[in-house]
Formats: structure tokens, C-alpha cells, sequence
């Protein structure tokens, strides 16, 4: 079976059976990538999936895109790598825009949490177990090694198993259907592979926790917490409990593993966990007012987990209802304790910018990033602050430092294309809009922007290069998507 014939079908398997919330469930058009003939999934076969995918995911509004969020959840993913016996070291971890308690990994290096997962989480060792599994899952390339299982063993509906691979599933519904065309042999082989999948998982993610310093007892308490909570849910149970069947002996399993083990380190500081937690209740609230009032009761009863992270989520709210000077007392008794908690400094320079007070909220992000150069999410709301006060020229300056860099926000491409047609660049405009077009998954509007860009007079020799080599990459995918099957 041809790879590039089985990725479309995976890739909506895993919009469709529960990784994803149902209205993200559209086809998601990838590039060929693989060869006929049987040959393994090689790991640079496996990038370009997963790169593929994610910006399909960009395309239908997946994403909970917010910089300091994704930086938050980079962080924690990328201080469990160092401890792996992998050569794999890069990975791109990402929220999704969906309040269900799930995880997942895609082929490459993709790893997704639900926002839903950091709400039910009640330390940061327990998402850190969450991702240690995942990470686990690409580390020992089960995507890949589901091709090979599936292909050895003549398995007619490859694209049910690898969902089973990357749902960490053995019950979805839309896994049962294909299965259901498979001999009883063929079934239990499938069943009994991702359950080793699991198990495999489970094991390493455990060294991985204890190595980086993190509670090794934490993927057992999750699980533990999660399957109690079920009781009470009965078919509506968690997502992760779906895709990620836990019993009382994996539990076990899991407990005893992580006994034998001693962190490395002390666990570590909690205080950012708590703030994203408080940054993603505001962010997926409807009423920001309701909340505020909700959060000032609590902490006025001492209900909270932390002061801080509670002080915190009040004074987003406040800002997001344009209530600007309580937001300002707040962040600014908050900044006193803390002084460079880049959250506090994000929220307060924004706060300024949001107010209309545009030179204050050049100073505060200047003096941030003097502290914290080229952090993304400070330099994405600063690139923001510039345009809104009328300094397109010195935003495309910052943006494009920013994006030599590399950074992975496709955001930076469209604020870039705001400050290029502000300053009257109508080339420059289109080709920043093709580059973000591309990343979230529009190629062919991607297509149209640089040829718009082509057609643009007066552009020197080094431009043209550029842009014909951009349209030449964007044909060559174009093309290869038309010859997918239908």
C-alpha cells in the first residue's frame, strides 16, 4: 500500500475520531511523501506529515493561538527532552482550542494538548506526564512502526490501525467499523500491538519525568484521577480516558514503575503552571465580567489555588472588559512581588497598548525586552503596540528580526504584511501574506499572493529569485495534493 494513499485517510481519521473536537472534522490534504514499494516510513517522511497537518489544523481554527501559551507549553515539552535516550530533539508542541480533556502526537514531532487537559491537571508534574507519554509515542516512532506491523502482517484497513497508533485508541467508534472488515486474528494482533504501544509509553514517559525532575508518580495520579471522574460521566467520559484506555492495572503498572525511581532534581516551580491555567480560563470565558466577579468572590473566600495566578486571571478580565485603570492596580501590585514575570510584564505593557497609551506601551515592551530579547510573545504584542501607535517601519524591523529566528508563529508573517503595506511595500505585502497563508494552511491563496508579488514593477534581480523560488515550492505541493486520490 502506497504511503501517499494511507496519509489522507490518517490524517482524517485523526480530525474525526476524537483527537480533535467534530468541527474540525474536514479532509486535511497533505503532500505525497512516501514511495510505492513497501519501504519503511523514513523520519524526515514523518516531519513533512506532521508539518503538513499542522497547518491544516491552522486552517480550521484548531489552534489555541496565543503566543505566550504556546511558549509556555514548548517550554515544559522541551525540559523533558534533554533526559530522552533519543537523537530526536525536535519537536513543536501546541494548544488546541478545545475545552475536552485530550492529548495527542502526530508523526514528526507534533504534539497537541486540549486546553481542556490543563484545566483538569492540578500540578504541572501532571501535564508533564501527559507529554512525557506522547513524546515517548514519536521517540519510538510508533506512527512509523504501525506501517511496518500493518504491512507485514497484511492488514487490509492500515489506516484503522495507525489511528489506533496515533488515538492511542482500541474502541473509537470509527476505528471499530474498519476493524470490523478484519479477520478475528488480524484484530487482536492490532489490539495487542497498541496496547505495547501503550505500555511502552507509559514506561519511558515515567524514566522521562523522574529524569527532568518531575514527580514520577504523576502519570499514576492523572490516570488515577481521571478514571474516578469517569464513574461519574459513564459513556460521556474524558476524551484522554477514550483514546487513552486506562485500567486498574495500568494504573498499577504505572505506580509501581514510577516507585522505583527517585527525580533527579526537586520538583520543579509551579508558578507558571498556574498562571496559563488562569490566562486559559480567561481566554475560553464568554463573559469576562461574569468571571471577574466569579474570581474576586473566590479570592475574596480564599478559594484558590494560588493568589497569584488568581490575581492574575482578575486583571485579564478586566482588561479584556476595558475596565483599564482596576487592571492597572492590579498587574502593577502583582509586578511589585514579581518584577520579571514576563507574564505580568506581557499583560501590563499590553494594557497600555489596548488604553491607547501608545508611548507608555513602547517604553514597557522596550524595557521588557531589554530584559528578555527576542521573546516571542512579547515581540509578537510589541510588533502589535507598534502598528497600533503608527510605526509600521519599526515593526517590520522588529517582525523581521523576530522571523530570522525562526520563530513558528504564522501571526508574525500578517503583522509583517500590515506593516509592509503601511510603509507602501505592495511586493513585500504579498509576499509576507503568501508566507502566512502557506502556514495555516491556505496554499493556494498562498499561490495568488506571490504571483501578485511577481507582477509588482520595479523589483530587482534578488527579489524576483526570491519570489520564483517561493512559487516554484508552492506548485510543487500544489501538484502533488491534485494527484491524491479523491
Amino acid at each position: 500500500m502506497q504511503l501517499r494513499f494511507l496519509l489522507p485517510i490518517l490524517s482524517l481519521i485523526v480530525a474525526m475520531s476524537g483527537a480533535l473536537p467534530a468541527a474540525y472534522g474536514q479532509s486535511i490534504a497533505l503532500p505525497e511523501i512516501g514511495q510505492s514499494g513497501g519501504a519503511g516510513v523514513t523520519p524526515s517522511e514523518e516531519r513533512r506529515t506532521g508539518e503538513a497537518v499542522m497547518r491544516n489544523f491552522y486552517r480550521m481554527g484548531a489552534i489555541l493561538d496565543d503566543p505566550l501559551l504556546h511558549d509556555y507549553i514548548n517550554l515544559l515539552g522541551y525540559s523533558l527532552i534533554p533526559a530522552s535516550n533519543s537523537s530526536k530533539r525536535d519537536f513543536q508542541f501546541f494548544m488546541v482550542d478545545d475545552d475536552s480533556i485530550n492529548a495527542f502526537a502526530l508523526p514528526g514531532g507534533y504534539i497537541g494538548v486540549n486546553y481542556g487537559l490543563l484545566l483538569a491537571t492540578e500540578s504541572e508534574s501532571e501535564v508533564a506526564s501527559v507529554l512525557a507519554h506522547e513524546i515517548a509515542h514519536v521517540t519510538q516512532r510508533h506512527h512509523a512502526r504501525a506501517y511496518e506491523f500493518a504491512s507485514q502482517n497484511n492488514i487490509p484497513v492500515l489506516a484503522a490501525l495507525i489511528a489506533a497508533i496515533v488515538l492511542g485508541t482500541q474502541n473509537g467508534e470509527l476505528a471499530q467499523a474498519a476493524l470490523a472488515t478484519v479477520t478475528a486474528g488480524s484484530i487482536q494482533q492490532q489490539i495487542n500491538f497498541t496496547r505495547e504501544n501503550e505500555k511502552e509509553a507509559d514506561y519511558i514517559g515515567i524514566q522521562l519525568l523522574a529524569d527532568s525532575g518531575y514527580n514520577p508518580q504523576s502519570m499514576a495520579a492523572f490516570f488515577s484521577q481521571l478514571s474516578k471522574e469517569s464513574r461519574l460521566y459513564g459513556p460521556q467520559a474524558p476524551e484522554f480516558l477514550r483514546t487513552h484506555p486506562v485500567n486498574e492495572s495500568r494504573i498499577a503498572d504505572a505506580s509501581n514503575r514510577a516507585a522505583q525511581l527517585t527525580a533527579k532534581k526537586s520538583y520543579r516551580s509551579q508558578k507558571n503552571y498556574f498562571l496559563m491555567r488562569a490566562r486559559v480560563q480567561v481566554l475560553t470565558s464568554e463573559d469576562k465580567k461574569k468571571l471577574v466577579t466569579q474570581l474576586s468572590g473566590k479570592l475574596k473566600n480564599g478559594q484558590y489555588q494560588d493568589r497569584e495566578a488568581t490575581l492574575y486571571a482578575i486583571a485579564l478580565g478586566l482588561m479584556e472588559s476595558g475596565q483599564y485603570q482596576q487592571a492597572r492596580t492590579k498587574l502593577d501590585a502583582l509586578l511589585k512581588q514579581d518584577p520579571e514575570r514576563i507574564a505580568y510584564l506581557l499583560a501590563r505593557a499590553k494594557l497600555e497598548s489596548l488604553a491607547k497609551r501608545h508611548q507608555a506601551a513602547i517604553s514597557a515592551f522596550k524595557k521588557a525586552l531589554a530584559d528578555y530579547p527576542h521573546n516571542g510573545p512579547l515581540t509578537f504584542a510589541y510588533s502589535q503596540a507598534l502598528l497600533n501607535a503608527g510605526k509600521p517601519a519599526m515593526a517590520r524591523k522588529v517582525l523581521l528580526a523576530q522571523l530570522r529566528k525562526q520563530d513558528d508563529n504564522p501571526n508574525l508573517y500578517r503583522l509583517l504584511a500590515e506593516a509592509e503595506s503601511s510603509l507602501g511595500n505592495t511586493a513585500g505585502t504579498h509576499v509576507a501574506m503568501g508566507e502566512y497563508y502557506y502556514r495555516v494552511g491556505l496554499t493556494h491563496q498562498a499561490l495568488d499572493q506571490l504571483n501578485l508579488a511577481r507582477k509588482t514593477e520595479h523589483l530587482d534581480w534578488y527579489n524576483i529569485e526570491r519570489i520564483e523560488a517561493r512559487l516554484a515550492d508552492f506548485k510543487e505541493e500544489l501538484a502533488q495534493l491534485e494527484q491524491l486520490p479523491k
